[in-house]
């Protein structure tokens, strides 16, 4: 059996992640794909923002903001709010071990902007004494035409039995918004977290080769491999994961993402898909068999966010035969032989 490290490879010269449709039969991957070149002077190049990008590919970025990519991160004024920004307290919710608080006037602070139309992102003070630099310092609630700045947590904090506004940790941000670490005008997903950062390719009179495909980029947020539990189960990759691609037929045959998928622009429904009904996805391969993606590709059942990605073994692995507990928000595999078809296909996961 081939190394699972060609499937990652496979995936990395799409670009961005996930792959449609059908398939079926609980199958070891066997794809293999010859190595990226690599990129000269990649490593020395810096980050020009969208705007320079726009230039020649006025288009592309055009396209992208229409997207969900385009959507997960976007700034605070395009929200009108009911009140103006103003002072408020917060509490650092990863301090756990005393209650320490810093008053925020979200006016005046760097605020990055908005994850997921819900979360205002900011830096707190350095002064502080928060244990990060980052927080998800606010939440906007819908409030007629307009939107309420609302706490994104509620503890009791100081212990006086009152529930205190709490700033809640950005896990989310390596995914969400790149952007904050590299390059902040540009905080969310924008051309420069998949391709790389683009000055040499923008100085070079001649572009080929000058820019990168970045596979880390696509493969750190579309994850491939099932999850652990605390308990030691395996888990479906849920969040945003190409959720047990291993196991279809698709990846035995060397499908990428793009057969498809596409990388800039979305159809009619705001997805990043070939076709704007995905079964004729289907069809153009499997003429006559009338598969249906919202029958063979189940979701999560108990997501309470609608965050999570549809299942990518296109039948291999239905949920009714996964051993999973429906009690848990998780969604477990414990049938023996998907186990073990976990072990042989990523030998080296913990």
């Amino acid at each position: 059996m081939k190394k699972v490290k060609q499937l990652v490879l496979a995936f990395a010269f799409t670009a961005l992640a996930g792959v449609v449709l059908a398939g079926c039969g609980a199958q070891q991957s066997t794809v293999t794909t010859e190595q990226p070149k690599e990129v000269a002077n990649v490593e020395k190049a810096t980050y020009v923002g969208t705007e320079t990008c726009k230039v020649c590919h006025a288009e592309q970025a055009s396209a992208v903001a229409n997207t969900g990519h385009g959507h997960a991160f976007i700034p605070l004024s395009d929200f009108p709010t009911s009140q103006p920004l103003g002072e408020i307290t917060i509490y650092d919710s990863s301090n756990t071990e005393k209650a320490v608080s810093t008053k925020l006037d979200l006016s005046k602070a760097k605020v990055y902007g908005v994850m997921m139309n819900e979360y205002v992102v900011a830096d707190v003070p350095k002064d502080a004494g928060f244990k990060n630099p980052t927080y998800r310092v606010a939440k906007l609630k819908k409030d007629g035409d307009k939107y309420s700045v609302v706490a994104a947590g509620e503890t009791d904090m100081d212990k006086d039995g009152k529930k205190d506004w709490t700033a809640s940790n950005f896990t989310c941000g390596a995914c969400h918004a790149p952007g904050i670490e590299t390059n902040p005008e540009d905080a969310g997903i924008s051309c420069e977290s998949c391709h790389g950062a683009g000055s040499i390719h923008v100085s070079a009179e001649d572009k080929k080769g000058t820019m990168n495909v970045s596979d880390k980029s696509c493969i750190a947020c579309h994850q491939l491999e099932p999850a652990k539990d605390a308990q030691g189960n395996y888990t479906t990759q849920n969040h945003y994961g190409t959720r047990d691609y291993f196991a279809s037929a698709h990846a035995d045959a060397n499908m990428g993402c793009l057969t498809c998928h596409t990388t800039h622009n979305a159809n009619t429904n705001g997805q990043l898909l070939k076709k704007d009904n995905p079964a004729e996805i289907c069809n153009s391969c499997h003429a006559g068999k009338k598969y249906d993606p919202a029958q063979l590709m189940w979701k999560n059942p108990t997501d309470a966010h609608g965050h999570i990605t549809a299942d990518h073994s296109f039948g291999a692995m239905k949920l009714e035969d996964l051993g999973d507990d429906p009690a848990t928000p998780a969604i477990e595999i414990k049938n023996q032989k998907f186990t073990d078809l976990i072990k042989q296909n990523f030998p080296n996961q913990k």
